[in-house]
């Protein structure tokens, strides 16, 4: 298991340079990204920037929600702790609903794998981690000590494929999970 304090986040622009994100991870840590887990603040209502090629879930974690409006699909309406997933290949307009929110990121390369987004309601004793997948879990709710390391809101762990951890107290996570292909893609 690998702990992530918010000192180790980065702040970086967006991509259409509409605000900032605050990345807090992302493998390959430089270069083109199989897979980034990152938090943004939106001030105001505008334009997503576009990830051809990667699937993107969302969530607000903080503020009254946001509309999406994805080009092809409709209007959707995230509210808080509830994932939504789209293609990072569509036009994408954010409004908000009443003021600015606190958005939780996931993004994955679909050449590389896929991901999942999920609000877990730890206890202590539950597992984490899986034969298959990696895992990257943000502390929304609770504290308690792991492996020598304070878990407290707003920091994170992640845990590598065919890592386990079995929580030592209750938390409520962010939960990302990181599933990478294991054949190639046809034609690829």
């Amino acid at each position: 298991m690998r702990v992530i304090g918010p000192s180790e986040y980065r702040a970086m622009p967006w991509k259409n340079e509409g605000g900032v994100t605050t990345e807090i991870w992302a493998s390959p840590p430089s270069g083109t990204f199989e897979w980034r887990v990152s938090i943004a603040t939106v001030n105001s209502d505008g334009a997503f920037s576009t990830f051809n090629g990667y699937e993107r879930h969302i969530m607000t974690l903080s503020g009254e929600g946001m509309v999406l409006d994805i080009e092809g699909r409709g209007k959707f309406t995230l509210e808080p702790l509830q994932p939504f997933s789209f293609s990072g290949d569509a036009r994408v307009h954010g409004s908000l609903l009443q003021g600015a929110v606190l958005d939780f990121n996931l993004m994955v390369r679909r050449e590389f794998g896929f991901g999942t987004l999920r609000v877990a309601e730890c206890k202590a004793g539950d597992r984490l981690g899986s034969g298959l997948s990696l895992h990257l879990a943000y502390v929304l709710q609770g504290e308690c000590e792991a492996e020598g390391h304070q878990l407290k809101p707003t920091s994170s762990f992640c845990l590598g494929t065919g890592d386990f951890f079995t929580l030592p107290g209750p938390l409520k996570l962010a939960v990302c999970e990181i599933t990478p292909r294991l054949l190639p893609l046809p034609n690829a």
